[in-house]
């Protein structure tokens, strides 16, 4: 009988490589094991904001912000860095409250939209103004991306970072500074495309 190379290993060796194949695989982080299982599911979920959504071109882009600046809906932002909404209470008595979200989108190389960069910040903020700060305001804004895209709840990654993972669609929560509260919206299957390919 012909023994191959590949069979000269004794059972000790093939328990050895099995266990360390379930070694590396269970050394995978939470976060890891997730966006492959999302990404598994074949989810698609585009929806942006404002009618955006992922495979806008950046010409579509300016278009739909037009539009929505004619409508006295949004402004330019700061440096016209990004584009502005003030979300405000429906409560009257809240105007302290109201909300300045600045958004504008990431595109890939071909001016394709790839992801959102979003930023929120009482508009009443000041230094010594504590109950308006970015701690106080992170909650606010967690509640708000969950209502306004429903589906899994947010884990925490590392203190001060927040992720939902719904299909290909990736949103990260994390303070920006004392008074900013970042929001990144991304699509998973063009960043990590060898995982669905």
């Amino acid at each position: 009988m012909k023994v191959y190379k590949f069979m000269k290993y004794n059972n000790r060796t093939l328990v050895f490589l099995i266990l360390s194949t379930l070694f590396l695989y269970s050394c995978k982080s939470d976060y890891t094991k997730l966006v492959e299982r999302e990404l598994a599911t074949g989810i698609k979920n585009d929806t942006l904001v404002y009618n955006l959504k992922f495979g806008d071109t950046r010409k579509e882009f300016y278009e739909i912000c037009w539009d929505l600046n004619s409508k006295g809906l949004v402004t330019h932002g700061g440096n016209n860095n990004y584009v502005k909404r003030v979300l405000r209470s429906k409560d009257s008595t809240l105007k302290t409250k109201a909300i300045k979200m600045l958004f504008y989108a990431q595109f890939s190389n071909r001016d394709i939209i790839t992801g959102m960069n979003l930023k929120f910040t009482y508009s009443a903020w000041a230094p010594w103004n504590k109950t308006l700060q970015a701690d106080n305001l992170f909650p606010v804004v967690q509640d708000t991306i969950l209502k306004w895209y429903p589906g899994n709840p947010f884990i925490e990654v590392k203190k001060g970072l927040l992720v939902k993972i719904d299909g290909n669609r990736q949103i990260q929560i994390s303070k920006e500074s004392e008074k900013d509260v970042a929001v990144l919206i991304e699509n998973l299957a063009y960043k990590y495309n060898a995982l669905v390919n």
